[in-house]
């Protein structure tokens, strides 16, 4: 699921670069930081078990 979040962030990335959509690019900032967000918590809860994410 990490690697799923991370291409999501990559492409959220992508359209507040390109976006001229001022919308547009709140939405996909707001997707990105949510994404991060729960990247993170998938990131600690596997620490908390003795695992570690999938490089």
């Amino acid at each position: 699921m990490i690697n799923h979040h991370m291409g999501g962030v990559d492409m959220a990335r992508a359209c507040t670069q390109q976006s001229e959509v001022k919308p547009e690019k709140k939405l996909a900032q707001g997707m990105a930081e949510a994404q991060q967000s729960e990247i993170q918590l998938m990131t600690d809860m596997l620490r908390e078990r003795g695992a570690a994410p999938r490089q």
